[in-house]
C-alpha cells in the first residue's frame, strides 16, 4: 500500500495496520523525525536495531521474528540502509507472520525496479512510503509546528533558520533544540537568535566533536574539564554527534570505502560541506570504518532512548562517557 509522508506525520497510527513499512528516499530528516515518532509510541515495546549487514550475515531477523521478547509482549524492528540484497532474507521472514513484531525498513532512493519497493507497492499488508526533499513551503510548516505557541516567530527568522541550514530538516532540527532550550518562557527575541544559531558558532562543542571523531583523547581530556555540558542541551548534543557520524557513514558508503573517493564523494554530496569543513572531516573519515560507525550510530539511539526514560540520570556525565567512548572508538586500530 502506497502512502504519502505527510499524512503518515500527521496522523502515525495509520502504519499499525501493516505488518511491515519500507520508508525510503533522500530526505533523512522526515525519516529520522517518523523513526523518533515511532520509538515514542511504543516505548512499551522491544526497540531493536539492524543494519542491512547484520541481516545478511546473520539470522537475527528471522530468529526476533519467530521468537518471543524476553522483555515485553511486542517488537518493533528498524532495518537501516537496506536495499534490494534483503530481499529475500524480508519475504522469509514475513511469511512467519508475527503480530507483536513490526518491522520498518530504512533505505535510500529505491528506483521503480527495486525488487523491496515492488513488493511494498502490492502487498495488502504491507505499506510504503517515499520521502522526498523538503521545500521552503514544506519546511515553514515544520517549523511553524514545532515553535507553536512561540511569540515573536517571524517570517524573516523562520527564513533566517531555512536559509542558514541548506534546506536539511536534521540541521534545523538541532537549531529548533536550541531555540526551544534558550527561550524556555517561549518568547523568542530576534538580537538573540543569531547568538544561538549555527550562524555565528557552536563553539565548544563542535570542536570537542571533532577532536572525539579524530580520536585526539589527551585534546579530548582537556576539552571535557574545561567545558560545561549543559543538561538543557543533551539532546542537541546528541543530534549534533549524530549528524556528523550519518555524513561520515554517507561518505564513506558512497567511496565503497575506498580513501582515494573520499575527495569525489565530499565534491558531489548533497547538501554540500562546508568548504572550512572538509579537511577536518577528511581526517575523521581516515579513522572510521562502515562497521565502526555503524556501532557508535546504534550506541547513540540507544543513549537517547535511556535519557528520554529517566529524568533522574546525569545526563551531561553520560553525554561526557558517550564523547569517550567515541573517541576510544576512533583511536583505536581497525
Amino acid at each position: 500500500m502506497i502512502l504519502k509522508s505527510y499524512i503518515v506525520e500527521q496522523n502515525l497510527d495509520i502504519l499499525k495496520n501493516y505488518q511491515a513499512t519500507l520508508i525510503y528516499g533522500e530526505n533523512s530528516g522526515v525519516k529520522n523525525d517518523i523513526k523518533e515518532k515511532i520509538k515514542n509510541q511504543n516505548k512499551d515495546c522491544e526497540i531493536i536495531n539492524f543494519f542491512e549487514s547484520d541481516i545478511l550475515t546473520n539470522d537475527f531477523l528471522y530468529e526476533n521474528i519467530t521468537n518471543e521478547s524476553l522483555f515485553t509482549k511486542q517488537k518493533v524492528i528498524f532495518i537501516h540502509e537496506s536495499s534490494d540484497k534483503i530481499f529475500d532474507k524480508v519475504l522469509e521472514c514475513l511469511e512467519k507472520e508475527n503480530n507483536n513484531v513490526k518491522i520498518y525498513i530504512l533505505s535510500e532512493n529505491l528506483d521503480r525496479k527495486s525488487k523491496l519497493r515492488s513488493w511494498f507497492e502490492k502487498g495488502k499488508k504491507l505499506a510504503i512510503f517515499p520521502c522526498y526533499k523538503d521545500n521552503e513551503k514544506t519546511l515553514n510548516v515544520y517549523i511553524n509546528k514545532k515553535l507553536k505557541g512561540y511569540s515573536g516567530l517571524t517570517g524573516e527568522i523562520i527564513s533566517l533558520i531555512i536559509n542558514n541550514s541548506n534546506m536539511d530538516r536534521m540541521i534545523i532540527k538541532n537549531e529548533l533544540l536550541k531555540i526551544e532550550g534558550f527561550f524556555r518562557e517561549k518568547k523568542i527575541k530576534k538580537e538573540q537568535i543569531l547568538e544561538i544559531l549555527n550562524i555565528k558558532n557552536d563553539g565548544a562543542f563542535e570542536e570537542i566533536r571533532d577532536k572525539a571523531l579524530t580520536g585526539e583523547k589527551s585534546k579530548i581530556n582537556q576539552l571535557l574539564s574545561e567545558t560545561e555540558i549543559l543538561n538543557e542541551e543533551v539532546f542537541f548534543y546528541l543530534n549534533n554527534l549524530n549528524y556528523r557520524i550519518m555524513r561520515l557513514y554517507e561518505i564513506i558508503k558512497k567511496s565503497e570505502g575506498n580513501e582515494n573517493n573520499y575527495e569525489q564523494v565530499l565534491e558531489n554530496l548533497k547538501p554540500p560541506i562546508f568548504w572550512k569543513d572538509k579537511t577536518i572531516i577528511i581526517q575523521q573519515l581516515k579513522k572510521w570504518t562502515q562497521k565502526k560507525l555503524e556501532e557508535m550510530i546504534t550506541k547513540i539511539g540507544k543513549t537517547e532512548i535511556l535519557m528520554k526514560k529517566s529524568s533522574y540520570l546525569k545526563k551531561d556525565v553520560i553525554i561526557k562517557d558517550l564523547i569517550i567512548s567515541l573517541t576510544n572508538k576512533a583511536s583505536a586500530t581497525s
